[in-house]
């Protein structure tokens, strides 16, 4: 998965989360935003995520 971020003040805002950086870059395609940037998920952070309990919304 790849998040596309944009710097908001003192943290990223998230804008959009892909399944991976190809449709990342085909929405930012579309949706362009000046400040914004890609960053991939870990897959340190997914496993957390379920090893925490945590889900998306």
């Amino acid at each position: 998965m790849v998040r596309v971020l944009q710097e908001l003040g003192d943290s990223p805002e998230l804008l959009y989360l892909a399944k991976d950086r190809e449709a990342a870059e085909r929405w930012l395609a579309i949706n362009s935003y000046s400040r914004a940037y890609l960053e991939e998920v870990s897959a340190d952070e997914v496993g957390a995520d379920g090893i925490e309990g945590r889900t998306a919304a």
